[in-house]
């Protein structure tokens, strides 16, 4: 199962795909990237995909990268 990190468009919540009295919110959570709820859902922009942060290193790398 290849996952995802999602969170809910601004001022909306969604149904998580098998448990309809659960919400995806502002938090991010984790979902099947191969699901078809997921995916129409993040295609009509009800959802948005969460980038995780790059780790320290790449980021100190990006930082020296810019200063010089």
């Amino acid at each position: 199962m290849n996952t995802i990190l999602v969170t809910a468009a601004p001022d909306l919540r969604v149904p998580l795909e098998n448990n309809p009295h659960e919400y995806i919110e502002s938090s991010p959570v984790v979902v099947d990237s191969s699901s078809l709820y997921y995916r129409r859902l993040l295609a009509d922009g009800d959802l948005l995909l969460v980038t995780p942060p790059a780790s320290g290193k790449v980021q100190a790398k990006v930082k020296e990268l810019n200063n010089g």
